[in-house]
């Protein structure tokens, strides 16, 4: 019985991973809009100073959208290796449940410091789903 729903919190923790690079997503489409005229002045420097970084010229805007694709790309990224071992044995499973936990939960602690509520939770939420399918999958599998 553990086996089962250790399999299917697993699953529950691919689909989220799907779902919070998707909401993620919606961040690129988005223009920033400044709400005054400080905010205006920052947005303009941000997008128009260029700085040299290591002979390639980016601006903090391009620095900030390049890692917003790499953390929607992670999220992506670890969602499919979980689709692609969904099937396997179940020793598998608890060994990737473990490694998605650990990813989650460092992006969890730097979040902590660097980002607001609502990345925060989603990650949070992810943490507990890859906590419970590590515990409810057993070590072995019945068969």
């Amino acid at each position: 019985m553990n086996e089962k729903w250790g399999r299917r919190l697993f699953h529950a923790g691919a689909v989220w991973l799907v779902v919070m690079g998707l909401v993620h997503s919606l961040s690129l489409f988005e223009k920033m809009a400044p709400a005054n005229d400080a905010e205006k002045q920052l947005l303009d420097l941000m997008s128009s100073y260029h700085f040299n970084l290591m002979g390639s010229m980016r601006s903090m805007m391009e620095l900030m959208r390049g890692f917003s694709v790499a953390f929607m790309l992670a999220a992506f990224g670890f969602a499919a290796l979980d689709f692609a071992v969904m099937g396997e044995r179940t020793k598998l499973l608890k060994r990737v449940a473990l490694v998605n936990l650990a990813w989650l939960a460092i992006m969890f602690i730097n979040g902590l410091h660097y980002f607001f509520a609502a990345p925060n939770t989603f990650l949070a939420v992810g943490i507990v789903i890859f906590a419970l399918a590590w515990w409810k999958l057993p070590e072995q599998s019945a068969n």
